[in-house]
């Protein structure tokens, strides 16, 4: 009699927190679930915009918060963004998150999201220039099979206000 040994099913899940050789992320969130993302053209994913530089994500959460005082409305974050210069001090109602590469990179896939990885900001006579690449990840089917499986499978929830 022959058995047969297969492996487990592929479960998508969070990884122990490892210090992974200091590659970190900041990224801005209105909430630990809202995250600051943009999509290059109409047809583009989105994608998380993730700042290599602390001083960088908080200029730029301080111009978003200074265009939401101003506009009483979000930047429009498809294809080229336009804000002003903060004017503000700390963030208000914004916040920075510190991620390692590799947990942002898994919740970027889990949630079939790109990414922006700003390297720099750059102070033009036009403007600043975000100087980075876009990063975009992939999984094999069975993970991405298994992500939806668990979304399926959460409890409802009540909107947000």
């Amino acid at each position: 009699m022959a058995s047969i040994i297969a492996p487990p099913p592929v479960r998508p899940s969070k990884p122990p927190p490892t210090r992974r050789g200091g590659k970190f992320y900041y990224t801005i969130h209105t909430h630990p679930n809202h995250t600051f993302a943009v999509r290059v053209t109409d047809e583009a994913t989105s994608a998380i915009v993730g700042f290599k530089d602390p001083d960088h994500a908080m200029f730029v959460g301080q111009m978003i918060e200074t265009h939401y005082a101003e506009q009483n409305e979000w930047p429009i974050t498809t294809g080229q963004l336009i804000l002003p210069m903060p004017r503000m001090g700390d963030l208000a109602f914004l916040f920075l998150q510190k991620w390692d590469f590799e947990d942002l990179k898994l919740t970027c896939t889990k949630n079939f999201l790109n990414m922006v990885s700003v390297d720099n900001i750059n102070n033009t006579k036009k403007g600043f220039n975000l100087e980075g690449e876009i990063l975009i990840f992939q999984a094999p089917f069975e993970f991405y099979a298994e992500c939806l499986k668990e979304m399926y499978e959460r409890p409802g929830r009540e909107p947000d206000p």
